[in-house]
């Protein structure tokens, strides 16, 4: 048995709590509607084990604490030895403790990691040997000792005393469970975080959670509870972890009890390194290995604990071995072993941790020199080993001329400068470092200095070589491992930052409305390949193709007037769907010169900027070759275009959604993280809608809550070969659809009467009423006197609320139905909506169009502008406000409001740079919308 090198005894008494969640679990044990425990617990295993012993006591009672503190330890020993067989530690009755076998000494656990851990076991020993060297608060320190179990002998009882302090930080912490850390963690209700436990562990999935068990987790919002859910994982994996290193210690004979608590109590995985520091290898063939491989570990604990007897290097030196010729030789690896054992101290990493927060930590950047030389070679290089992940060639110093002379304190730092920080590093166009005051450095000396040098024996020698080996270990050791947690905690920080943005826009993006019963006109700008041209019918079938030559080389504006004018009347359609990218505001332009010309009719002809990122990736794809076999992959792009406009999230979804460019930093965050939370938005979103079950795409349906691409495959498979499901308990006849995936799913997919030849066996099934709630809404229509067929009509709608205004009908219903008033009341407002209602129209996100296109040239300082919002960051908006470069809204000119994607808004100018094409503006305004269109200032003729 060993133990680490690490604590200066507590003086006070430790009382170790023991999770009483098994109490509150009594008292909800009969709720119907809480979620069921799993059968199977795959995790807590350990904490399990541990929670079993909750009548035992950790720690000595206060009256045989007080007995022990009263006795000298030479009778204390005596005691020890004799109740040994007689009287077991009742704290140590516990089976799976394993406990060393007496043959095994100290001499010959030589392993690395218990080498090393043995340290205070020879301080301790040398002590009870030598009472006139034992420091005043000895007795105290030693009331805290476990009495042995039978098989231990006095030299472990040495040891394990000298694992029984605790600093501060650990007082009274306890083994604690999945949903108690969560609602700690989360700061939820017990009794929600535990719902969430098992609601999760049951495979419940986030949409189905926040619609049909909302009153479980408190109504929390979706977006909320996608980060308790990261959350969870995180504590799932943690409480893993933990017990991977407990069952590693405990086959290293490396674990008492005391030891395997800490590291069950440990709440982060920095605390779970902490603990287990002490106990990690060495690398092989590190200063500190070679210097114990000579014999000097017994010399360099003996100075760093001050034990007897004392330490002459004259005696170690060696002339027949090199490595210890000298005094200064025998000095020097001495050193390398007591800076290795302070840098693995835990009382010391967490006082690293506590001071950096406390102290001032800046962080500086600075132009490196070779910047503009290696500046081509640098991307080159980062785009074919693809480390960084950042695809712009056209990268180049001058993006981040912010942060040539940048200073800023770690804490007021913002995650997007901390994201073009670690970019420009990496591309070597800054130089990065952290800087510390003085204070924090003599903080920390003087601590580690009170936590070794005011105990044992006090000499030159020891003075000299523990000064020594605390400069290097601070320079070599300490400084460093500071510098790349605030790194780490930085990069953390910022890159969950960015995914939340990216998370944010997103969702806003897809839930944009639909643009349905138009004819659209999709234009792919362009220059040497033209302009790329699709129509699409109402229903979004491709009506024609082509291209045009508006710009380039091989420009003809008049035959691009003639075709594109044809188009529009050949088609009878009066919108067009402009994509966003290469050669956009050229078009624009061209439009607009059409418009002053009179070649289009501005009071019928609109067109809309829409958001071309990922096109060119959906045209090549395997989804558009499927659809469009026969048809060119540009106009593939067009016809992509055109079909955003008139149902954006049926489009969007066939695109991988870090390729839709409204986040910000995307390709410097980690790309597994960023696609799994963009996935989780995605499904959210297409639930949110809901779609038909005999109509919806593969694209779409595999995105509903509780389905995969594998199971949609199956459901369109057979619809396709036994016609349309006529109800949605139909599902449940498609192969790899069980119950599980039907209750999550059923929900979200309607069966609506024009895919069934007009009439529904069960209209409940176009409503949001989950199966599960059937006979309850049956009853209720039955109640009001009213019919399933009627359902969406204003009658119906009126009588449904008349009844939901009944407090006593309500209570009578839920009682009737043993169902919570929350879930009754949610169904109610399900059957208060307007069947086959696009619910997209509740956020009221249009798309923008315009009939006109101001210069930037003809802007100046103060003007009023209006627009609409394209892209949110964290550091503020870009709005198009119908120039050809979309203007920033900086977040100190948002004057404290909150923008999202689709908001229309009035701004004015503020900055304006004709040479770098920028345009700053300050929020004036929030406009609110009565009509579709939405026309700029146009210019004067």
């Amino acid at each position: 048995m060993s133990t680490r090198p690490r604590r200066a005894a507590s003086t006070k008494k430790l009382v170790i709590e023991l999770s009483d969640s098994d109490e509150e679990l009594n008292s909800t044990e009969n709720d119907d509607y809480r979620p069921p425990e799993t059968k199977s617990r795959r995790i807590d295993r350990a904490a399990n084990f541990l929670a079993d012993g909750t009548k035992r006591q950790r720690w000595p009672t206060s009256k045989k604490a007080t007995t022990e503190a009263a006795a000298s330890k030479r009778t204390r020993a005596r005691k020890e030895k004799e109740d040994e067989n007689a009287c077991p530690n009742e704290t140590n009755t516990e089976p799976e403790v394993m406990a060393p076998p007496p043959s095994i000494t100290q001499s010959s656990a030589t392993t690395e990691r218990s080498s090393e851990a043995q340290a205070p076991k020879r301080k301790r020993a040398r002590k009870e040997q030598e009472k006139e060297y034992a420091g005043p608060s000895e007795t105290n320190q030693e009331s805290e000792v476990h009495d042995p179990p039978p098989t231990m002998t006095q030299s472990d009882v040495t040891v394990a005393s000298s694992t029984t302090g605790r600093s501060s930080f650990w007082e009274r912490r306890k083994v604690w469970n999945i949903h108690e850390l969560l609602a700690e963690t989360e700061n939820i209700q017990p009794q929600a975080a535990r719902n969430i436990v098992q609601l999760f562990e049951n495979e419940n999935t986030i949409p189905f959670i926040c619609r049909y068990r909302r009153d479980l987790v408190d109504h929390i919002a979706p977006d909320r509870l996608r980060d308790i859910r990261n959350t969870y994982t995180e504590i799932v994996d943690l409480r893993k972890r933990a017990e991977n290193i407990v069952s590693q210690l405990e086959r290293e004979n490396v674990l008492n009890t005391e030891i395997r608590e800490e590291l069950m109590c440990a709440k982060t995985n920095e605390e779970l390194e902490f603990l287990y520091a002490p106990y990690k290898p060495a690398s092989k063939g590190t200063l500190a290995e070679r210097a114990k491989a000579l014999g000097l570990e017994e010399y360099a604990d003996r100075l760093l604990y001050g034990s007897a007897p004392k330490v002459n290097l004259f005696e170690i030196v060696d002339p027949g071995n090199d490595a210890l010729a000298t005094e200064a030789l025998v000095m020097s690896g001495i050193c390398n072993i007591i800076l290795h054992n302070i840098s693995k101290n835990t009382n010391v990493l967490e006082e690293i941790r506590r001071l950096q927060n406390v102290h001032r930590v800046f962080l500086k950047c600075s132009k490196t020199k070779e910047s503009k030389s290696s500046k081509a070679s640098t991307s080159k290089a980062s785009s074919s080993r693809g480390t960084s992940g950042i695809a712009d060639k056209k990268l180049d110093s001058s993006k981040f001329e912010n942060y040539f002379n940048f200073q800023g304190d770690i804490k007021t730092i913002k995650p997007h400068q901390m994201l073009a920080i670690n970019r420009g590093e990496a591309h070597k166009f800054l130089s990065v470092k952290l800087e510390t005051n003085d204070y924090l450095k003599r903080d920390l000396m003087r601590f580690i200095t009170d936590q070794y040098m005011n105990e044992g024996l006090q000499y030159p020698l020891r003075r000299e070589i523990f000064t020594k080996s605390l400069d290097e270990c601070f320079s070599k050791k300490l400084q460093p491992l500071m510098c790349r947690q605030i790194r780490a905690d930085l990069k953390e920080k910022a890159q969950k930052a960015a995914i939340d943005v990216f998370a944010k826009n997103l969702k806003q993006l897809l839930l944009m409305s639909p643009l349905k019963g138009e004819r659209i006109l999709g234009i792919d700008p362009g220059y040497t390949n033209g302009c790329k041209l699709a129509v699409i019918s109402e229903t979004a079938d491709v009506l024609d193709t082509g291209v045009i030559y508006p710009h380039g080389a091989r420009s003809n504006k008049r035959a691009a007037e003639q075709k594109l004018v044809q188009f529009l009347s050949d088609h009878n359609c009066q919108i067009i769907a402009l994509g966003n990218g290469t050669a956009c505001r050229e078009t624009e332009h061209w439009l607009t010169d059409m418009f002053h010309a009179g070649i289009l009719d501005s009071r019928s002809i609109r067109y809309s900027i829409v958001n071309e990122n990922g096109a060119s990736v959906y045209s090549c794809s395997d989804v558009a070759t499927k659809e469009f076999p026969k048809m060119d992959t540009n106009e593939r792009s067009a016809v992509s275009i055109a079909r955003r406009l008139n149902d954006p999230l049926s489009e969007y979804v066939k695109i991988e959604p870090r390729h839709l460019g409204v986040g910000m930093y995307q390709h410097d965050v980690s790309e597994k993280t960023l696609t799994e939370s963009l996935k989780d938005v995605v499904s959210e979103c297409v639930s949110y809608v809901g779609v038909d079950l005999n109509t919806a795409s593969l694209s779409v349906l595999k995105h509903i809550a509780g389905l995969s691409e594998k199971k949609a495959e199956k459901i369109i498979e057979y619809r396709t070969q036994k016609g349309p499901f006529q109800t949605r308990k139909d599902l449940l006849s498609v192969r790899t659809i069980g119950e599980k995936s039907f209750v999550q799913c059923a929900g979200f997919v309607r069966i609506e009467p024009l895919s069934t030849g007009g009439r529904l066996q069960n209209p409940l099934d176009c409503t949001w009423v989950h199966p599960e709630s059937y006979k309850v809404a049956e009853s209720i229509v039955g109640e009001c006197d009213l019919k399933l067929t009627d359902i969406g009509k204003a009658g119906f709608i009126a009588r449904i609320k008349e009844f939901a205004a009944s407090q006593s009908k309500l209570d009578r219903i839920a009682k009737q139905h043993k169902l919570p008033m929350e879930r009754l009341e949610f169904l109610l407002v399900a059957l208060q909506r307007e069947l086959l209602q696009d619910y997209r129209a509740d956020l009221d996100k249009r798309p923008l169009f315009k009939q006109g296109l101001t210069r930037l040239d003809d802007l100046s300082i103060g003007e009023v502008v209006t627009g609409a919002v394209t892209n949110v960051t964290q550091f503020g908006a870009f709005v198009d406000v119908g120039v050809e470069r979309d203007g920033l809204i900086h977040k100190s000119h948002m004057n404290n409001s909150e923008l999202s994607i689709g908001d229309r808004i009035v701004a004015s100018v503020v900055k304006l740079d004709l040479q770098r094409r920028q345009l700053g503006l300050r929020l004036e305004n929030m406009l609110v919308e009565t009509d579709t269109s939405f026309t700029f200032k146009t210019e004067e003729d």
